[in-house]
């Protein structure tokens, strides 16, 4: 079997689109208020989104937000439990994590507990 090697210019941005995606995702699973993160990045607000669908969009949104995609093409997975990134015959997923996850499937929550440092 060989490996798999970029064929294009496209696939040679993967890596950059991935780290940009994944560091908005970091600073959305870290914030103490998930809901104003997400209302300050799009400028919008919580309800209008009702349903898994459409709070997995807004995820995705702001999880591409000043991210240049470079012909890679983003959707929610069907189990709402991350983001696929997809060119031609190539997909990668990017987990969301149970923060994430968990507002996608049942809306705004408690912030998850955080470990206590210095102990």
């Amino acid at each position: 079997m060989s490996q798999p090697h970029p064929h294009s210019a496209t696939d040679l941005a993967l890596a950059p689109v991935l780290i940009s995606i994944e560091r908005n995702l970091a600073r959305l699973r870290s914030s103490p208020d998930l809901e104003l993160a997400l209302a300050l990045d799009l400028n919008d607000d919580d309800s209008w989104y009702t349903s898994a669908e459409q709070r997995a969009q807004r995820v995705l949104k702001s999880a591409t937000r000043d991210v240049d995609l470079h012909g890679w093409t983003l959707a929610p997975t069907p189990d709402w439990n991350g983001l696929a990134i997809s060119h031609g015959e190539y997909t990668v997923s990017l987990m969301l994590g149970a923060h994430l996850t968990a507002y996608i499937q049942h809306g705004v929550g408690p912030a998850p507990l955080r470990p206590r440092e210095g102990r």
